[in-house]
Parts: structure tokens; sequence; C-alpha cells
């Protein structure tokens, strides 16, 4: 098994120092007279992930014996800001691992390899991602990613707490209202379980704005429209649950941690969350529950639908090995092992296996995550607004949202006094 180096903070200090200044790197060539070709490949990742990545590792080496994949791994926390400097160093890695929050900022950076020209020469066929994935990954009509973890965020269902409180389940296509009434009827139901509870991000509010006709931004993804009457109406939606007792206090500043130990005690019947979430749950025993659309309105695709990107550095000195990496890493050998070890869900189109082997062939839950998965796909997804200062934009929101839960402001008074705030966010990042 190969050994993971976790150098991303250790490259910061030949960055600072001014080692490879001059931008060469250790595989300056793709010759391999001087033995194999060594592609850096850079990636967030625990313990857990950094396992499965060397499985892939390993099975890709053993196929290209004339390529070394040398594997650099950070916490998520502070991944980006690092990968960033090491790019304005000059010592960006080959392969580098994006989030799409993040992917517009690498972007206007000039750090990714336009791929079309890779995806032509070798016939790579596209058509095995969703579409949402390859429009995440296009800029001004050309591919510059490889989509990775395509999957949504999801609506958890509690059946326990469902079936304690009496109340059914709601539908796919179930809608805000229909959301608003579950979370009243848990409150009036006697059983000490609220309705709702999820993390104050803006992606857990975007599906009440949407259902309502608003947006985060305007089209052209360069004016901040959450002060609309139908983003307030939106952000209102849970505010007034919040104030009304179908939310916990506590919703406004707790951790992810608490809400799925709510959530797997039924101290709480929903929550919105993601693939790392549903994993997290099926590790509770006796735990009963699905994978769920978000609520809709006069929208009816929701539901927060997101990939993060594969990219190939722009400065790379060895593009065609690592290209064939890449294409290892988001094919279907990759794909398959990433799954096996439910580090992702399936997101490829064109292997039906995939899920059984998710779902390890028992009858555990969530039982309709595939149905439910490919119904968002196709039917319910929603990309996101993604624009450079995406993260710090989300990041800026969250103390108002927390405001305007607690009732401190009106979402339209909140959103009408920030506005000025959050579109020199959007200015600043997009000159």
């Amino acid at each position: 098994m190969k050994k993971v180096l976790c150098v991303l903070s250790m490259a910061l200090l030949f960055v600072s120092g001014g080692v490879f200044a001059n931008g060469t790197s250790e595989a300056t060539s793709e010759k391999t007279d001087q033995g194999p070709i060594t592609v850096k490949y850079a990636f967030w990742g625990n313990p857990d992930a950094i396992g499965v990545e060397n499985e892939i590792i390993d099975e890709f080496e053993k196929t290209h014996p004339n390529i070394q994949i040398e594997p650099i791994v950070s916490a998520y926390e502070d991944y980006h800001e690092k990968l960033m400097t090491m790019i304005a160093g000059n010592m960006a890695p080959d392969v580098m691992r994006i989030d799409s929050y993040n992917f517009a900022d690498f972007m206007t950076r000039g750090a990714c390899q336009n791929l079309d020209q890779y995806i032509e020469k070798t016939n790579f066929d596209m058509n095995i991602y969703p579409v949402a994935a390859i429009n995440e990954a296009t800029v001004d009509g050309s591919v510059y990613a490889l989509p990775w973890a395509t999957a949504p965020l999801y609506t958890f269902l509690n059946i326990n707490a469902f079936e304690k409180a009496g109340i059914d389940l709601p539908p796919l296509d179930w809608t805000v209202d229909d959301f608003v009434k579950i979370c009243h009827e848990f409150k009036e139901s006697g059983t000490d379980c609220y309705g709702y509870s999820s993390a104050v991000f803006i992606e857990f509010f975007l599906p009440f704005i949407w259902a309502n006709g608003g947006n985060l931004l305007s089209a052209d993804k360069k004016t901040f429209t959450l002060d609309s009457d139908e983003a307030c109406k939106g952000i209102q939606t849970i505010a007034d649950l919040y104030q009304d007792g179908c939310i916990p206090k506590d919703t406004v500043s707790i951790s992810e941690d608490t809400i799925t130990r709510w959530f797997t005690n039924g101290s709480i019947a929903m929550r919105f969350g993601s693939l790392v979430d549903v994993i997290s749950t099926q590790k509770v025993e006796g735990s009963k529950f699905e994978v769920w659309t978000m609520p809709s309105g006069i929208v009816k695709n929701t539901t927060v639908y997101k990939s993060n990107e594969i990219c190939l550095s722009k400065d790379s000195q060895v593009k065609d090995a690592a290209w064939e990496f890449m294409k290892f890493l988001r094919g279907n050998e990759g794909e398959r092992l990433y799954v096996k070890a439910k580090r992702i869900s399936p997101s490829l189109l064109n292997d039906d296996t995939l899920w059984p082997l998710y779902l390890g062939g028992n009858d555990g839950y969530p039982k309709q995550i595939k149905n439910v998965t490919g119904q968002i796909a196709t039917t319910y997804g929603h990309g996101l607004s993604l624009v450079k200062g995406y993260s710090e934009l989300r990041d800026s929101l969250t103390p108002i949202f927390q405001k305007i839960m607690m009732g401190d402001m009106t979402a339209k008074e909140a959103m009408a006094q920030n506005k000025a705030k959050f579109q020199n966010i959007i200015d600043r990042n997009n000159k």
C-alpha cells in the first residue's frame, strides 16, 4: 500500500523560501529515459479517504508502470488556500481536486488546463457524466475539469420519527407548503421530536428561495438578488418555523455532528445533508431513514445538485501522463473503487452495477437512494450560482441568516441592509 505524503504544508515552506521559484518541477519531461514519469495529485481527505485514494493509485500504477503518482493531501478546511499558494509559487500539482465552490477562483487564476484537445484526442466519452456535472466543469463552451462526486444535498427523513408521530412520508414532488405542514404536525404530535433542523448555510435556504422563483444571483451572475420579494419569502419561511418553535433553538449555531446525533436519536424528523451524512447515519445501529428531494413550489427543480472538479494544471510539465491518470481516476475503474469504499455515491451513467456495489447488497437504509438520486439527476436537481468569490459570499451570508432566524430582523430588512456589502463581494471578485 502506498504511503500518502501529507505535504501541502511542507510545500508552502518551499514556496516561501523561493525553491522552484523559476517554475520548474521535478518531472520536467514526459520522456521515460530516467525512469517513471511523476504525476503529482492533490486532494483533500481524512484517513478513510486516503485509503481509497491509495487503492486507486496502486491500481493505476499496475497498468501504467511508466507513470508514478505522488499524492499530496490536506484536510479540507485549509486545502484550497494552500493549493492556491502552491500555484502562486509555481509548484502547482499536476492533477488537482477542486471543490466546485472554489472552481471559479482557480479558473480566474488561470490554473486549469482546457481539456478539449485531450478529450478529442483520446475519444474520452463525456456522456458518462450527468449533464449538470458537465455544465459545472464547462467555461465559455470548453471543458476544464472532469466531474467528481456528483451528488445531491438530500432531505433526510427519519422513518422511525414519522411512524411514531403517525405522520405520512411526503411524496417526491412535495412542496414547501407540505414541508411547513409536516413541521407543525411534529410540533403538535407530543413526541418531543422537532420537524426539522439543519446547518445555517445558503445551500439549505436555496430550495425555499428557488421554490418561490428567487435566486442568489441574476442570470448573468453579476447581481446579488436575495433582496427580491421571492427570495426573501423563501428565507422567511425557515425563520418563521424557527420562531414558531418547529425548529430547535440551537439550530442557529449547531454543528453537523450534533445534527446527525439529533437525527439518529429521533430528536428531529427531517434534515438536509450530503452523502457524508448518509454514510455516518448508516453506521448508527437501528437507523431507518430515507433520502428525499427538497420541497418545491412554482419551481420544481429545487434540490441542490453539485459536483467537485478534477483539474489538470495549466503549468504541468507532464500533461499527457496526468491526463492518463485523470481518465482512470474519473472513469469506471476509479469510480468502482470509490463506490466500493463508499467514498462517493455512483455518478457515472454507463455502469448499472455501481449502485448494488455501493449499497452492499444488504437490506439497509436508505432503500430508495438509487431511485431518488436518479430522479434528482433528471428532474429535481438544481445547480448553484457558482462564481469567483462564492465561498466568501457563502460565509458572509451565514451570520445574516442567523440574525433573521433569531428574529433580529426580517429577511427583507436584512437583505436590504446588506445588499451593497454582498454586491461588493461579487464586484470585487469578478473585475
